[in-house]
């Protein structure tokens, strides 16, 4: 198989047909799959595959299924989703993007640009860089945040990321996100400074039926919504200082109780906050 293989897994043998000539013309070699459930039996060197275009299969459920082997599998394909014959397309999590049908040379250049970014390499040598999405620049502190970004992305440490309001923190923790193992999990936003400071708590941890005055339902608070996934706690330095008293014990043991119960829960989130 070549090293730049572009797998494309397609029912339609007419869309397969133009898919292959472009692939060709961006000289790569194209990997032509019609039996979606099978496509891991047919793929012997995944390694080599630079990126997946999943279009037509034979329902929605199994192409969702299909895509979600395929952004799970261990070698990370950077995998686009094809639109289908009636104009619709998957968003599925995971997925680099959409590609318009039917495809022009530059949307499918450019999509293998990113797909090459995606996975360190490129085609005509390496790269130490990687896709980052909305996060625009080519400056020299721009890379350095892309860098730091790539370091730290895959790992499960917290994370605090400090700058000016308007300078894209929110950007930077989504994309954190995006590169990590917990990609598929919830990524949920708190504002800390728009919350009133008594709600804080109840707004983080949830609270019990009865557990305060217009308490009349329980509800799960954003740890527990977000859990799986990351938690990203946006102008930290506004939480009252009580609740950043309480915030250091769920870091520290990763557990915490709902206003109103004294039973544990286990926290398996990854804290990101910004400031």
């Amino acid at each position: 198989m070549s090293a730049n293989s572009v797998l494309v897994i397609e029912k339609d043998s007419d869309r397969c047909d133009m898919l292959t000539t472009l692939i060709e013309f961006i000289n790569c070699q194209p990997l032509v799959i019609k039996q979606t459930e099978f496509w891991l039996d047919e793929v012997d060197e995944i390694d080599n595959i630079v990126m997946a275009i999943v279009g037509d299969c034979e329902d929605r459920h199994q192409t969702k299924q299909l895509l979600r082997e395929l952004v799970n599998h261990d070698a990370r394909v950077p995998v686009f989703t094809l639109e289908s014959s009636n104009g619709e397309s998957i968003d599925f999590p995971g997925t680099i993007g959409s590609l318009r049908f039917p495809i022009k040379y530059p949307q499918l250049s450019n999509a293998l640009q990113q797909a090459t970014i995606y996975k360190g390499m490129s085609v005509d040598g390496p790269s130490d860089t990687n896709l980052f999405r909305s996060l625009v620049g080519n400056s020299r502190l721009i890379k350095s945040v892309q860098k730091m970004i790539d370091q730290v992305s895959d790992s499960e440490a917290n994370v605090l990321i400090l700058g000016e309001s308007g300078t894209g923190k929110e950007v930077v923790a989504r994309n954190l996100h995006h590169f990590s193992s917990r990609r598929d999990k919830p990524f949920v936003p708190v504002n800390c400074g728009a919350i009133p400071a008594e709600l804080l708590e109840s707004e983080l941890f949830g609270h019990e039926k009865g557990a305060f005055t217009g308490a009349i339902t329980a509800r799960k608070g954003r740890f527990e919504m977000a859990e799986g996934g990351t938690l990203f706690l946006d102008e930290i330095g506004d939480m009252p200082l009580p609740m950043q008293v309480k915030l250091l014990r769920v870091l520290q043991e990763r557990t915490f109780e709902k206003v109103g119960s004294n039973k544990t829960q286990v926290a398996n989130v990854r804290v990101i906050a910004a400031t």
